[in-house]
């Protein structure tokens, strides 16, 4: 019976409507994308296998050892600290900071990066350090008698068995530090033991075994990052030049600014502390995204109207509030005596929120402004979409079972990165230490740490699984987007709308039965072009420091060119998918007859485009900002949170993205309807035997509209003459077949 809701045997002769009996498309497609899968399979099984990601989360050191959990000595390694148990030391502490980004150490030491890297020493350590230890240079053992205080308190930072060792230069230096730690002089900090540093500790390398410094840290992400505030708060005269060219140097070989460590770790905190708060925030923007939803189909043309009105009115009260709120706070901070390093931060949050939101409000007016006389135009699409949409209400959960899909696609595809990134080879890396001293009685001491060296064609298994990364996750959109228009398509094409059951299954069902080919073959051009943007990302990347300034320009041209390239081909990608869902053709046909359709509709797609695309951006804009405006009033008073802007970022990214994912809906409706229509007016002229199957509402942007609704109200008028003379069995034919009309004409 619900086959009936589609053509009849004459109706399939005018090809016309959705194909009853469709056949499988772009089978090839799908198979090979069934192979490509199968070997993404064989990758995660090798990396499941040689991998261990918990190096990437807990970090290893100069050993192999992963910090935090019992590790067993790898196959062919001779170190003798490899293989030992860490569970009791969870955080991994670097005798020097600068190798904690591998791109950094390029800059230290240019082309000999391997080197400075491999013999830098890294040790897992029960706690980061919570003293200071000064890099001051001495004849005296200072630092190893600080070391050797820190380890008898349980806090060892010196190689592994250090302090253990029989070997007569450490039991001597023991038994100097121990009668010198029970002495007056350790008071003062004066006559060290004879033995100097430098007979300890290296000079080149930071190879041990013991740090040539440490500083006051903080655990992030299990590694201990230095806090150069903290160091700069005890730093003395003879100090404060080393600590400052060390922050400079560091800031700038990492690319941030490590004393803003403190800094992060309040905005953590500030999240942790305001979970309820987001929460509500993110649940408030649902709520606000499905109202919004709810009353475009009931009320489009006054609610679009509605939106474009309250977003002018929010694009003048929005930045205004702001600069209000900014001037107040700024004149506190200047009448306050004592002021706090939160509340100048807090401040120019403000001033830049509030230059953003000018920026951004402006030229949302001045697009109200321009495009204020073409909205007529997509109110009655948007009236079409309403109406479909409150028939179907189920399409609108459709995205969030697309998010669930995507999220459980990016896990299992990060989970397998993880063990790929960790899928090197353990070898032993034997070295002789350097010391400052000559007289060091371990200057010809070998030393042998562990590497993990990658295999040779780990660059090309990194391209197959981010191809698999891009194309699985195109694959997806392109399911969401096929179904949600099969169920459009459905309503738009089915005479009697009331007799359309159980859409958005079947449109669903179309896909996985029929097309998933298709999708497939999609999917992969957009995915082939987003794999080389991001080897030109990288190419570029990685030689930015010896391009000119000529190659700069072209690979700029060149990424915008396959920016635009991608942005065009998923343009079409969407169409031939809308296309292929009411008519069932292949991918290449779809594509061939919708541009067709779009080239003789040219000035209608680009107002389509424009304006819908305006419109819906408007109503993700209102979302964005009802969202912020209720996080900073439930947080600007909280003097239990440092940094509220954190916090309110986080919710209105969540906002956004809860509304793209909401509105998508009717935009892949829109364009469902106006490819519909586009098709029904070049095949149908509105005559009888050949009329639209358009509501009445959109005849009236067909050039013979008038022609076509005399049609329909003459035969119309027909029906109700026949009926009156008692033929009751035709009773209400043209009703059913165009309900909305009959409930416009009312």
């Amino acid at each position: 019976m619900a086959d009936k809701q589609f053509q009849s045997k004459e109706e399939d002769k005018k090809d016309v409507g959705p194909l009853k009996d469709r056949g499988c498309t772009d089978i090839i497609c799908i198979l090979i994308f069934i192979v490509f899968l199968g070997g993404m399979g064989v990758i995660a099984y090798f990396a499941f296998t040689i991998g261990d990601p918990w190096r990437i989360l807990n970090g290893y050191d100069s050993f192999g050892n992963t910090c935090g959990v019992k590790n067993v000595k790898p196959d062919g390694v001779t170190a003798k600290h490899s293989g030992l148990d860490m569970t009791e030391k969870p955080y991994l502490m670097y005798f020097d900071p600068r190798v904690m980004l591998p791109d950094s150490v390029t800059a230290v030491i240019g082309s000999d990066k391997t080197a400075f890297l491999e013999t830098t020493m890294m040790l897992c350590v029960k706690k980061c350090p919570v003293g200071t230890v000064l890099p001051i240079e001495t004849n005296g053992a200072y630092k190893m008698w600080e070391y050797y205080n820190l380890q008898k308190n349980g806090e060892d930072y010196c190689e592994y068995g250090f302090w253990d060792s029989t070997d007569k230069e450490i039991t001597d230096l023991k038994t100097a530090l121990e009668g010198y730690a029970n002495s007056a002089l350790a008071e003062a900090h004066t006559n060290a033991p004879g033995e100097t540093d430098n007979d300890f500790i290296t000079s080149n390398g930071a190879s041990g075994p013991c740090p040539e410094f440490i500083i006051e840290s903080t655990a992030i992400m299990n590694r201990c990052v230095p806090g150069f505030e903290k160091l700069k708060a005890l730093a003395g005269d003879g100090t404060e030049e080393f600590v400052q060219t060390l922050e400079e140097k560091m800031n700038a070989l990492l690319g941030t600014d490590l004393s803003a460590s403190e800094i992060m770790q309040y905005a953590m905190a500030d999240v942790m502390n305001s979970y309820r708060e987001i929460a509500v925030m993110c649940a408030s923007s649902l709520i606000i995204s499905f109202i919004i939803i709810l009353l475009l189909g009931w009320i489009a043309q006054i609610m679009i109207y509605a939106i474009a009105i309250l977003a002018a009115v929010a694009c003048i009260a929005g930045p205004a509030y702001f600069w209000y709120v900014w001037y107040q706070a700024k004149e506190a901070l200047d009448a306050a005596e004592i002021t706090l390093q939160t509340q100048v931060d807090n401040v120019e949050t403000l001033m830049i929120y509030a230059i953003i939101i000018t920026v951004v409000c402006v030229v949302v007016l001045l697009l109200i402004i321009f495009l204020r006389s073409r909205i007529g135009l997509m109110v009655t699409l948007f009236k079409e979409a309403g109406f479909m949409v409150m028939r179907m209400i189920t399409i609108l959960f459709t995205p969030i079972i697309l998010a669930l899909f995507i999220l459980a696609w990016a896990a299992l595809w990060s989970f397998v990165s993880g063990y790929i990134y960790t899928a090197g080879t353990a070898q032993d890396l034997n070295f002789t230490r350097e010391y400052s001293s000559a007289d060091s009685p371990f200057a010809n001491e070998n030393i042998t740490m562990v590497i993990y060296k990658d295999h040779d064609y780990i660059m090309w298994v990194w391209l197959y699984h981010l191809f698999g990364l891009y194309w699985g996750t195109e694959f997806f959109l392109a399911c969401h987007e096929m179904a949600i228009a099969g169920a459009f398509c459905q309503f738009y094409w089915t005479r009697d709308k009331r007799k359309v059951s159980f859409p958005v299954l079947r449109g669903i069902w179309w896909v996985f039965r029929y097309h998933l080919g298709t999708v497939a073959f999609g999917s992969c051009i957009i995915a082939i072009i987003q794999l080389i943007r991001t080897i030109l990302a990288y190419i570029q990347n990685k030689t930015k420091d010896s391009q000119s300034e000529i190659v700069k320009y072209l690979l700029m041209c060149l990424q915008c060119c396959l920016w635009c390239f991608e942005k065009v081909m998923k343009f079409i990608n969407r169409n031939a998918y809308i296309y292929t869902a009411f008519k069932g053709s292949n991918f290449c046909s779809s594509c061939k007859k919708v541009f067709g359709l779009l080239l003789s509709n040219l000035v209608r797609v680009g107002v389509i485009n424009c304006v819908g695309s305006f419109i819906l951006f408007i109503g993700k804009f209102l979302v964005v900002i009802v969202t912020g405006m209720l996080g900073y009033f439930m947080m600007n008073n909280d003097d239990d949170i440092y940094y509220w802007a954190i916090p309110v970022l986080i919710a209105a990214i969540f906002a956004f993205a809860v509304a793209h994912t909401f509105f998508s809906v009717y935009e892949i409706g829109i364009d469902t309807i106006f490819i519909c229509f586009a098709e029904d007016e070049t095949i149908n002229d509105g005559t009888p035997g050949r009329e639209y199957y358009m509501s009445k509402n959109l005849m009236q942007w067909v050039d013979n509209s008038s022609e076509a609704l005399k049609n329909m109200r003459r035969k119309k008028g027909q029906q109700k003459a026949q009926a009156k003379a008692g033929k009751s069995g035709e009773v209400g034919q043209t009703e059913q077949m165009y309900p909305s009309l009959e409930m416009s004409e009312k």
